[in-house]
C-alpha cells in the first residue's frame, strides 16, 4: 500500500473519524425523518428554518437527500431560502422506518 492508504487506514482506526463516517449516514436519515413527519402532518412544504441545521454535514445532508430524488428543494418564502417537500418514495421511507424502529436518530437497532 501507498503512503496515502496506509495514512487513512490510520485515520479510520481513530475514534473520531468513526464518528465522522457514522455521522454521514444517521444525519440525512435524522433530516429526512423531521422533514417527513412535519410534512405528514402539515401538508406543506417544509422551511429550511423549521430544520435543526447547524454545519456542513447537515447541508451535505440535505444536498445528498435532494440529489437522491428524496426531496425537492423548493423556493422557502418570506423567512426561508429554501423549503423541502418529501416524494413518495420519501414517505415511503419514512413510514417504514416507523414502522420498524420509531425513530431513525440512534441509527439501526442491533440484533
Amino acid at each position: 500500500m501507498g503512503a496515502y492508504a496506509d495514512l487513512v487506514r490510520k485515520l479510520r482506526k481513530t475514534e473520531v473519524m468513526r464518528e465522522v463516517l457514522a455521522s454521514l449516514e444517521r444525519e440525512p436519515v435524522a433530516l429526512l425523518y423531521a422533514i417527513c413527519r412535519e410534512y405528514e402532518s402539515s401538508g406543506e412544504p417544509v422551511p429550511a428554518h423549521h430544520l435543526r441545521t447547524s454545519g456542513y454535514l447537515t447541508e451535505a445532508a440535505l444536498r445528498a437527500l435532494v440529489s437522491a430524488g428524496l426531496l425537492q428543494r423548493e423556493p422557502g418564502g418570506r423567512l426561508s431560502v429554501y423549503s423541502y417537500r418529501p416524494t413518495s418514495e420519501a414517505m415511503s421511507c419514512y413510514r417504514r422506518l416507523v414502522a420498524e424502529e420509531g425513530s431513525p436518530r440512534q441509527g439501526p437497532q442491533q440484533p
